[in-house]
This record gives C-alpha cells, structure tokens and sequence, in this order.
C-alpha cells in the first residue's frame, strides 16, 4: 500500500487513538528514537523464552505528579533490553482507551505533560514499542516553488514471496535484527515532496514507523504510523532548500506499565495515584 502523508511542520500537537493508530499519518514532537535501553543485554546463552521477556519487558513504577497547577510530570522505569522507543499515552474517560500523545526515546524515563486542562482528572500509561530500523536514506529539497505531483507507480505493499527469501519474527530476539526493513531508497519530488521505498522482512509486525529529521546532529523522530506489510510511502511539505534523513522502522507493541493518574488545577493534592500492573499484554 502506497500512503501520501505530510510530515512538517513539526510544530502541529496531535491526539489520536491508539487503536486507529495504524492508519493515521501523525507528528510525535517528543520522539528521538534510540536503539536499545540502559538496560544490561541477556547472555547469549539464556533461554530463549527468558531472553525475549527481558527484551521486551513492560515499564513499571509509573508514577504522576504536578509539576505546576496544569502540567504533569511522568517517570518510570524501564526494564526492556531492545525498546525501540516508548509511546506516552493518557485516556480521556479513565477507560482502556488511550490517546497516544508522544513518543519518546528508548532510553527517556520522564516526560511533562504541559497545558493540561485544569481541575481535570489525567489517566497515564507509558506504552513500548519495539523494531530494528532501516538503513538510513536522504534528499536534498529544492527552492520553493509549485510541488510537481509524483510519477506514474504502483502502490506497493508487500507481496508473495520471491522463491528463497524468507519472512522474520520481530517478538523474537533471534531473528529481530533479520526482520528489519533493508534497502531503503528515497527518491526527491521537487522541490519538496519524497518518495520512499524498502524492503519488508518482517512477518507479524503491528506497522510501519517513518522516522525523520533534517538536523544532522539531532534525533530521528517519529513522523509516520503505516500499516503491516507497507513498502513505500509519499509525502510533502519538507523544507525547503534542506538536507532530509530518513529511515524506516517494523514495529510491534509491547505490554504497558502500570496505570498513574493526577488531577490539574490549583489546590489539587500533588499525590500520585498509581493502580496495579496490568495482567498480559
């Protein structure tokens, strides 16, 4: 499946439900996705069983405080070994549902939910993703001027195997690194649109994430959510006259913390309220 997306500017904020996740194009501002956690690596010898619970382990001892009448403070704990990144989620009703809205580094343990409503009840939980990411592909936009529409092409979505090639599980540390998208190759739409291509390895994955930045000394961050199986994706509104980075990313969803819950406002009891850990995934 083809998607046309629009990735910049950074600056817009974004609610939406994780369940619809997969088929919406999103910007997640807090998002600098790294590769592993501080966590320490099982042995090479564990048993596989025990190697995939410690890399993919819950977050725990989620906790909520005010930092001032109407922003939150969040910190947890991690314990997964191979965290792509965390999704910071709340839930309008108190309910299992769950607005994602943020997503942060492998290795961050805090974020600040800031300008919240006041004297209004926040439901928290800090949800894990995992997936090894593409090579890295980049352009270089033109001067602004009208964007010329994309050529002639399929839409592409991965399809029957080749004879001798082989699909991969991403929720298994021995064949994590093998499921990972190869071959990522953008192509520039001027003056500012992309089209991005890759390899799909992976065989049970949850989607698709395109990562992004045009800052080489900054972090990649989250721009796109793209369903299982996507092989390209088309997008605009890049920066003008600006050097982009890109890669892509298989992912799934692990099993979430704890819930943590806070009330805003002024006179609120700065008092985190935490319920117990959730049972399986």
């Amino acid at each position: 499946m083809q998607y046309v997306s629009s990735l910049f500017p950074y600056a817009q904020a974004l609610l939406f439900p994780r369940r619809n996740i997969l088929a919406i194009s999103c910007f997640l501002l807090a998002a600098a996705l790294a590769g592993c956690s501080r966590a320490e690596k099982p042995s090479a010898n564990a048993d596989p069983k025990t190697a995939d619970a410690v890399a993919f382990a819950a977050p725990t001892e989620l906790t909520a405080t005010l930092a001032d009448a109407n922003d939150i403070d969040l910190k947890w704990k991690n314990n997964a070994t191979r965290a792509a990144g965390y999704l910071v989620e709340y839930s309008p009703n108190g309910d299992n549902e769950f607005i994602t809205v943020a997503a942060v580094p492998a290795h961050a343990n805090t974020y600040r939910h800031p300008n919240l409503m006041p004297q209004t009840r926040f439901v928290f939980h800090v949800l894990p993703f995992f997936g090894e990411a593409s090579n890295v592909a980049e352009i270089t936009t033109g001067k602004k001027g009208p964007q010329e529409a994309p050529g002639k092409g399929t839409p592409s979505k991965a399809g029957p195997l080749p004879p001798g090639e082989t699909r991969y599980s991403i929720k298994s540390v021995s064949t994590l690194s093998l499921a990972a998208p190869t071959d990522l190759k953008a192509t520039l739409i001027p003056p500012a649109g992309v089209k991005l291509e890759w390899k799909d390895h992976a065989k049970d994955e949850d989607g698709y994430l395109v990562e992004i930045k045009s800052d080489p000394n900054s972090d990649f961050k989250v721009s796109d959510f793209l369903d299982p199986g996507t092989t390209s994706l088309t997008t605009y509104e890049l920066p003008y006259e600006s050097k982009v980075w890109f890669r892509v990313r298989a992912f799934f969803y692990g099993s979430p913390s704890n819930i943590a819950e806070k009330i805003t406002g002024r006179g609120a009891a700065d008092q985190t309220t935490e319920s117990a850990p959730p049972k399986g995934p």
